[in-house]
């Protein structure tokens, strides 16, 4: 069981790193989408043709948010569908030509946010930072 002050300084340390990179405003990095709309871009960038059902599942998100969320990705003209070949009733998403200058543009902003961050720190610094990353995503993804 953990006590109350340990709860604290995982959840002090949340809201400032979420803070810190900007996550909590309607739009990420100045662009069209919120944090959890980018993710589902960034899916459909790491593995064109998944179906909203992979994206719900990967992410754990809500199928009706999903649904609007693709819905409104169509309209925008970023997604494409795409009746599978193996199953007509499931539609594959892919990109499409805006959706990935979208993406690019996500990519580079990220990038830039993580360049300035990283640099403007000594190299001690940072590998102590990159270390101690790498040390909170082994234990948590246990």
């Amino acid at each position: 069981m953990t006590n109350s002050t340990e709860i604290d300084r995982f959840r002090h340390f949340n809201r400032f790193y979420t803070n810190y990179l900007g996550l909590l405003g309607n739009h990420l990095y100045e662009s069209p989408v919120n944090l959890s709309e980018a993710r589902v871009l960034f899916e459909l960038d790491r593995c064109p043709g998944a179906s909203a059902r992979d994206l719900r599942d990967r992410l754990g998100l809500d199928k009706g948010y999903v649904s609007r969320m693709v819905k409104r990705f169509v309209r925008q003209g970023w997604v494409e569908e795409r009746a599978s070949a193996e199953d007509g009733r499931v539609k594959e998403l892919r990109l499409a030509q805006p959706g990935d200058a979208l993406m690019a543009g996500l990519h580079r902003a990220a990038a830039e946010q993580a360049d300035r961050a990283l640099a403007a720190l000594a190299p001690a610094e940072r590998k102590r930072l990159l270390d101690a990353m790498a040390a909170i995503e082994s234990v948590l993804s246990r």
